[in-house]
């Protein structure tokens, strides 16, 4: 029963998602964004706390005395450890944002989506979308834009996918988007420098 105890205060500490260093790397010239399970405080409630959480219950189940409902309760919160592992290699996988001076490169993890290349003369509009009862953490970045064989908008949304904080991720493209000067060296800095939260833009 303690590790049940221990591994429910952890579920409480954690909390919402926590991203313990942000998923981003410079190669070149371009940042590579990517979702990183080992960063991410929720792959460890769902992949490693919960299915703790329930062969305890299991356990706990089968010793003399306590009640069955924790064995039934144990199975529960086993079933679905599967699918939490599939999704998070998945993400870590396919999931990913390249960022060069000149285009924003995007692939999610949707079983057939392809990579979409959006040169920033036709981003449109970068904004947050903030869903219904969720704090200001859970919002995702919104890329609107216009396809080169398409006449009309189109969309992304980035924020699960990525193992970057979505206030650093926002200000980052927002900055990426609206550079005015002609050095992309630095330009790449200053976006690396706001997606690891070293530094802020106003948007």
């Amino acid at each position: 029963m303690s590790l049940i105890g221990f591994c429910t205060a952890l579920l409480f500490v954690l909390g919402r998602r926590r991203i313990f260093r942000p998923g981003v790397n410079r190669s070149g010239n371009e940042i590579v964004c990517r979702y990183l399970p080992w960063y991410e405080g929720n792959a460890y409630v769902l992949n490693v706390l919960v299915p703790l959480l329930g062969a305890a219950s299991v356990g706990a189940g089968f010793a003399p005395g306590n009640p069955v409902w924790l064995r039934v309760t144990g199975i529960i919160l086993l079933i679905p450890t599967p699918l939490f592992v599939y999704s998070a290699v998945r993400m870590w996988r396919r999931c990913i944002l390249c960022i060069s001076p000149s285009a924003l490169t995007v692939r999610l993890a949707a079983p057939k989506a392809e990579f979409i290349k959006i040169p920033r003369e036709c981003v449109l509009s970068i904004v947050p979308k903030i869903p219904n009862g969720a704090g200001s953490r859970s919002y995702q970045v919104e890329i609107s834009y216009c396809a080169a064989d398409s006449n009309s908008d189109h969309t992304v949304l980035l924020g699960p996918q990525l193992s970057v904080q979505p206030i650093n991720l926002l200000n980052a493209l927002a900055a990426w988007k609206d550079a005015t000067d002609d050095n992309p060296s630095e330009l790449l800095d200053r976006v690396e420098r706001i997606l690891r939260g070293h530094s802020t833009a106003r948007v």
